[in-house]
This record gives structure tokens, sequence and C-alpha cells, in this order.
């Protein structure tokens, strides 16, 4: 059984520190507190330091910013550096533009069985939306549910997307609902240590943008660890922005990921260079 103080939280950003602070403070409301909070940092300005900080000084758990240089899209790389700090038996990644419900770290604990991989979901909130969303709103619970009068407002004017995803139904109802696995999106899904750490934690090599999580699955799929659908459980709000085309080399790449039968990584979690944040 997992307690939710040996749960890290590792979330990835780059440059977006309003949304990164939305994401710490709805950390803040949980109604169970993680183990620690892990910022994976692609090499962010001074701002989102600034945020870090702030928040590292009034979380009721530990808060480290793991920081990198500005050298092009590497995020596996610094992922991994996070996980390698972390202290948790299970790992909860979130990705820097979007804030959990309150009860997201209570839903993965609860569910997690020591080897399934819980695959969670986001709704996403559309630009009006997203553009006006602000601490006040998260410290007031405007999205502690799905019903509230903000979020259907959005809903019926055909502004966010992916509502009913933020209906947290009781988990018999929810696992009723959602019986089969669904995908890994590195938005919202947690795993044990060791699932993450067997294959070699995510691919180093992947610096190009998009589809890095799918590859992270397919290795876990291999390695035999299962996969649970977290659906109507966990949610998860993404904030809008202009989705980035996937190149023609991101989809070469994902496609040999999906042929080949690798199961660890080459360069991933064991990588034994000592990490330089400057390189």
């Amino acid at each position: 059984m997992v307690r939710a103080a040996d749960t890290s939280v590792l979330i990835s950003t780059y440059n977006q520190p309003r949304e990164l602070e939305l994401g710490l403070a709805s950390l803040c409301r949980q109604t169970v507190h993680p183990g620690e909070v892990l910022i994976g940092d692609d090499g962010s300005g001074d701002e989102t330091g600034a945020v870090i900080d702030r928040w590292a000084a009034r979380a009721p758990f530990p808060v480290h910013r793991v920081w990198q240089s500005d050298r092009g899209y590497r995020k596996a790389r610094i992922m991994n550096e996070a996980a390698r700090r972390a202290q948790g038996s299970h790992f909860i990644f979130l990705d820097g533009d979007s804030f959990p419900h309150r009860a997201w770290v209570e839903d993965h604990v609860a569910a997690a069985d020591g080897r399934r991989v819980l695959c969670g979901r986001r709704v996403k909130l559309g630009p009006a939306l997203s553009s006006e969303v602000d601490f006040a709103q998260i410290e007031a619970g405007d999205f502690d549910s799905a019903f509230s009068s903000r979020l259907l407002r959005s809903r019926m004017s055909g502004d966010t997307k992916r509502w009913s995803l933020g209906v947290r139904l009781p988990r018999p109802i929810a696992s009723t609902l959602h019986p089969r696995p669904r995908k890994l999106m590195g938005v919202n899904f947690s795993l044990p240590r060791e699932a993450f750490v067997s294959v070699n934690g995510y691919d180093e090599a992947w610096t190009i943008y998009g589809h890095e999580d799918r590859d992270l699955e397919l290795r876990l799929l291999r390695a035999g660890f299962p996969q649970k659908a977290l659906l109507n459980r966990a949610v998860v709000f993404h904030m809008h922005h202009e989705e980035r085309e996937r190149s023609d080399e991101t989809l070469r790449r994902i496609a040999a990921a999906e042929a080949c039968d690798a199961v660890r990584c080459q360069v991933g979690f064991d990588s034994d260079t000592p990490f330089d944040a400057a390189s």
C-alpha cells in the first residue's frame, strides 16, 4: 500500500511561470499532501525561479527546483534528474501548464498498488477561461467541482473541451465506466519508482518535441507493467496554448520505437555521467 508521504510529484516546466504558480497553488490545497515536489526545469529564466522560491517557502511539503541550461528540448534529461533526486517510492507526473483537482494526489495514492501504471487525463480549458484563471479562483475552490458556474459557462460556450473528464466520481463507478487500459499521457500519470527505474526512465536521446512519453509507455508495457485507467478520478485541468506540430523526425522516431522490442533505453535514469546543470 502506498502512502501519500511516500509519493514524489514531478513537474516538467519551461518558461511558464504563471501556469506553474497555479499548479503549485493547487498542490498546496490537496486533501493529502505528497512527500515532496520536484520541478524539472528545462532552462527557464529568473521569473520561474522566483515562483518556485516563493512557493517553496510556504508549501507544507518540500519543493525542489531541478534546473538545467536552455539548450533545446531536453525534457527527458531533466525529468530523469528530478527522478534521481526524488525520495518517494511512487512517482506522480504533472505537466507545468496544468493544475490538479484538490483530490489529485489522494486519487493517485488510492489507486496505486505497487505494480500498475496509472493513466489519467485532463480537462482542456479553453482560451477564454485559461486567460482568466488566477490564484484567487484556485484558493476559492472554483475548480473543486466540474459543476461550478465558471466551468459550466465555459463548457456551454464551447470554450472548454472534455469537460466530462472533470466530473470526479466514486472509485467503483469510475472503474466500472472505464474498465479498459488507456494510453499514458505525460500530463497526468503515476507509477512505482521501481517501474520507472527498471526501464531506465526517459530516453535522453529524445531531444525533439513530442512523444517521449509514448516511448516510455511502450517500454513499460514490454517490461510487464500493466496500465490502469484513472478517468473521472485524479482530475487535471490543462491550460490552453497553441499546439506545436510534431515534426517528420518525431513521427519517424515514434514509428521506430513502436517497431522495436527495447525495454531499456541506452541513456536514461542510470546514466553514470555526473549531472551538470550547465551542460
